[in-house]
């Protein structure tokens, strides 16, 4: 919702363009790309040390080199397939049957996925979006735990006009820290209070949407917790959609031994929870493969109506087919994707170390108990609070409305300083964390970006620490 304000301000960017509330909604409120253009436009190589390292965006650089000798290699035009309409906006027949051939080796499930049930789209952001606006009545909503990937703000309003309704778990009783995220029970005292809350608004609820594995915080879901969700949304009649694109990015971090492997859903006999055809997973080309610019997400869904719907918006933008079946190629290619995903795996376990090596001796906090993504959830709270303050609690819902609007401020100074200094860091509050303070670091980068990323953190954090706040 809006205040009279911002609705105000709206009405005038309408009236000032010509052009529709809704999409002066959009001028005002979704223009998120501006900061990453400006990062973008000065990006840091070893030959133009003085730009920008993006440690703010989560994107795999670790194998783009393998990618782009695997594209130069494979990439082959087709006009009979590549320059026309194809077979149409459910995606490329070669992709759909590659995708599934992909699935049933790597995510076990339960049903053997057929190649029918698969759709393409312009990568995951646009199978949200989609998915939105066939599962929710404008001003519907979503539930989503968090904190969560802060794209989403984006994917579920922009054009389908969904609401967020988040599942806060700091209000819990019983609630420790972020390990309780993951667990069963207090899931499902977090999306009961969160439906009841929205219905208390005279929202209505059509979905649950879970990332697994975990954005920001690294992390798989447990069995138990994914059942407990599913049958938390069977019992409520609600969607389940099971983002699951960092699936093949998990890694081993011998600093958190009880870290789980990642589960997929369609693993899980769930028939006795929840109506199969309410249960969806989203996949892409981003995160496993380290291809986020080729914009190829996917969506199984076994639900009919929801195929056809879905398609029917896809013919808006779908990929092209010489880029769908580039990944097409990749997938078929058992014993590259297998090498792939060992040495990106082993990578991505060797930065993790380097980066946590470094934050652990400087004296600053992360959530360890990660072995997903490729991202760190960074403890920055001290630093936020300042000298004599430590101990203050930053909880959104403990501090009074000029307190919470001092620490936003900070937050956001915060980050701007380490822009300035040359490494951008996500701020927590754009994850709509329940505690300001916290920022997610991608550790993704070549070991050098990685290593001077870092020391332009630490320098700005010191900075913070002799000066102050005030």
């Amino acid at each position: 919702m809006t205040d009279n304000s911002e609705s105000q301000s709206v009405k005038d960017v309408a009236s000032s363009f010509h052009i529709a509330d809704r999409a002066a909604y959009n001028y005002v409120y979704m223009r998120q790309w501006e900061f990453f253009e400006k990062a973008l436009a000065n990006p840091w190589t070893p030959e133009c040390p003085e730009g920008v390292i993006n440690l703010s965006v989560a994107e795999n650089a670790l194998m783009h080199q393998d990618v782009v000798d695997f594209i130069n290699k494979n990439l082959a035009v087709d006009p009979v397939h590549h320059l026309t309409y194809g077979s149409g906006p459910k995606g490329s027949p070669r992709l759909r049957r590659a995708l599934a051939a992909f699935f049933n080796s790597y995510f076990h499930p339960r049903e053997k996925v057929q190649h029918q049930d698969i759709l393409i789209m312009a990568g995951v952001t646009s199978v949200i979006d989609n998915l939105t606006w066939s599962l929710c009545n404008e001003g519907e909503g979503i539930i989503i735990p968090q904190p969560f990937y802060l794209g989403f703000a984006t994917d579920i309003p922009a054009r389908a006009r969904g609401v967020i309704v988040p599942a806060e778990f700091q209000s819990l009783e019983g609630y420790k820290g972020f390990d309780d995220v993951f667990d069963p029970g207090m899931n499902v005292k977090a999306l009961d209070a969160a439906l009841r809350g929205a219905k208390e608004k005279g929202a209505e609820v059509r979905a649950v949407l879970l990332t697994n594995p975990h954005n920001p915080l690294g992390r798989c879901y447990p069995v138990e917790t994914i059942k407990a969700i599913a049958s938390f949304c069977g019992e409520h009649q609600l969607h389940l959609i099971s983002d699951e694109i960092y699936a093949n990015s998990v890694f081993e971090n011998p600093k958190a031994p009880g870290a789980i492997p990642f589960t997929s859903i369609l693993s899980l006999d769930l028939a006795d929870r929840i109506d199969p055809q309410l249960v969806h997973v989203t996949y892409g080309a981003s995160k496993d493969f380290c291809a986020n610019g080729l914009r190829l997400g996917m969506l199984h869904t076994t639900n009919q109506g929801l195929q056809g719907a879905v398609a029917g918006m896809s013919m808006l933008g779908w990929p092209p087919y010489v880029i769908q079946e580039l990944w097409a190629k990749m997938l078929e290619d058992e014993a590259y994707t297998k090498d792939f995903f060992a040495r990106n795996q082993g990578g991505l376990a060797g930065q993790y170390a380097l980066a946590t090596g470094f934050l652990e001796q400087h004296g600053i906090p992360y959530y360890g108990n990660s072995n997903a993504g490729m991202f760190i959830w960074v403890d920055l709270r001290k630093y936020l609070a300042g000298p004599g303050d430590e101990g203050a609690s930053l909880a959104v819902r403990h501090l009074s409305a000029k307190a919470k609007e001092e620490y936003r401020k900070r937050e956001a100074e915060m980050g701007s300083r380490f822009f300035a200094s040359g490494v951008g860091i996500a701020m927590g509050s754009n994850f709509l964390t329940e505690e300001l303070g916290w920022f997610r670091l991608t550790f993704s980068v070549s070991t050098e970006a990685l290593e001077t990323g870092l020391q332009r953190m630490l320098k700005v954090l010191r900075e913070i620490e002799q000066t102050g706040w005030n």
